[in-house]
């Protein structure tokens, strides 16, 4: 019998995708995005760079997301370094 990699779990009040949002909502003030849908496509692409990480896979990045990138001049390495901490926290207990 395989013995199942023992997993230790998230303090309930740690909720990760909750933590992106709030983070989220705060970049998307820093860089002047101000639309619900603009904000949700700022939430999407970080989660998707941050997911990659924790779960191990390769993002491709969309021709929408890199005008999205360079139309509001994003930093994605300064928006990464704010979710460092999230993601070693997800990456430490999947």
């Amino acid at each position: 019998m395989l013995n199942k990699k023992s997993r230790k779990k998230l303090p309930s009040s740690y909720n990760y995708y909750k933590e992106v949002k709030i983070k989220s909502d705060k970049i998307a003030i820093k860089y002047n995005i101000t639309d619900e849908f603009n904000k949700s496509k700022l939430y999407n692409l970080i989660l998707n760079l941050c997911n990659q990480i924790i779960y191990n896979y390769t993002y491709i990045f969309t021709n929408s997301d890199l005008f999205f990138i360079a139309d509001y001049n994003i930093d994605l390495i300064n928006v990464l370094d704010e979710f460092r901490e999230d993601i070693l926290k997800q990456k430490t207990y999947i």
